[in-house]
């Protein structure tokens, strides 16, 4: 999620909306795959996106810690399936810091 910080409305919405019909195509593909190869796909989907976004939450609130915790260190990383860390492109850390920062400056009473 890239948001323009500049612009006077927000495209916060349909940024959104857009977001969620992909993620409810790939969570209806694993629920569609799941009875051919006979596993909970709705399971190990709802247990990756939740691992996904604490790992990016916890990645987020590093800035505001003394002390850090690092990729090694956090309970939402594996070295068997590891979450990818991308560069920084604003002073967000990832996708969770840009959304919160997006909120804020919308609803923001000045």
């Amino acid at each position: 999620l890239m948001f323009n910080a500049k612009s006077k409305g927000s495209d916060l919405l349909p940024r959104l909306d857009a977001l969620g019909e992909q993620m409810d195509g790939f969570r209806r593909s694993f629920e569609y795959i799941q009875d051919y190869v006979n596993i909970y796909g709705l399971k190990i989907w709802q247990e990756e996106v939740s691992r996904i976004i604490n790992y990016n939450v916890e990645q987020e609130c590093n800035s505001f810690l003394r002390t850090k915790v690092q990729d090694w260190q956090s309970i939402y990383q594996s070295t068997a399936i590891p979450i990818p860390k991308f560069q920084m492109v604003d002073e967000s850390v990832n996708f969770i810091g840009r959304l919160a920062r997006e909120i804020i400056r919308i609803t923001d009473p000045k």
